[in-house]
Parts: structure tokens; C-alpha cells; sequence
């Protein structure tokens, strides 16, 4: 089975109240290139059966075309990894200036240590088998 790696616009959160609670929850992860929040959402009761991502850049990461490149390298992120993702996952990520310097193996190994330390991960995927299955 081929998958598709496809983002749709119900795996992206948009509404500010969802990043507020979402922030709220927990300890965030954090590094030099962002901050990690995370919520496993009750499965019943929601229409939504797919991780989703959140992110947010301020103005002090850069100028627009700075915080927009940086936050396309993470919706990319997130949409080759989110078939390893539990489907009940809600992300945010709070963007640092340091990753509009970094590059893209930076921030993908990065990415990745932080859903293995967060356990967002599926319990039986690892993250080489979505190289493998997508050829």
C-alpha cells in the first residue's frame, strides 16, 4: 500500500483556542530551534482522526520571509512523518530565531528526537520504515 503524503486542513490547527490549550498542557520540549507542545486527544467524540500541527513563529525569529520559509520546512516536517505519528496528536511548535540558520537535517533530526522523547510516536513504527514504504 502506497502511502499518500498529503497535508490536509484537518490536520492543521488553526484556531487560537486550541493553541492556548494546547500550550497549557504539560511540559513543553524545548531546543534551540523550537518548543514542542503536545495533547493526546479523547478518541471518542471527534470527528478528527489524524495528528495536527500548529506553528507559530514571532516577529522576533525574523522578517516574514524568514519565519514563512521556516515555518514551510516544518508543515513539510510534519506532513513525511505524520503517518508515524499516533492519529489522537495535537502539536504546537513555537518557533526560535536559531532555525532560519539550520538546515533541514538539523531540524528534521531535531524533530524527530522530540516526538520519540514526548512518545507521540506509534508504538510500532519506526521513524526509517516511512523511507523504505515510500519508494
Amino acid at each position: 500500500m502506497v502511502r499518500r503524503f498529503r497535508l490536509r486542513p484537518a490536520s492543521r490547527l488553526r484556531r487560537n483556542a486550541d493553541f492556548l490549550q494546547i500550550r497549557s498542557l504539560g511540559k513543553p520540549y524545548r531546543c534551540q530551534f523550537f518548543a514542542l507542545f503536545s495533547r493526546i486527544r479523547a478518541v471518542e467524540g471527534t470527528d478528527v482522526l489524524c495528528p495536527r500541527v500548529g506553528i507559530s513563529a514571532a516577529r522576533r525569529v525574523g522578517n516574514a520571509v524568514t519565519r514563512n520559509k521556516i515555518k514551510r520546512r516544518f508543515r513539510e516536517l510534519f506532513r513525511l512523518h505524520q503517518h508515524e505519528l499516533r492519529p489522537e496528536v495535537d502539536i504546537v511548535l513555537s518557533l526560535r530565531q536559531p532555525a532560519g540558520k539550520a538546515s533541514y537535517e538539523e531540524l528534521e533530526q531535531r524533530f524527530l528526537h522530540a516526538l520519540k522523547f514526548k512518545n507521540l510516536l506509534k508504538r510500532n513504527e519506526a521513524p526509517e520504515e516511512r523511507s523504505q514504504g515510500a519508494e
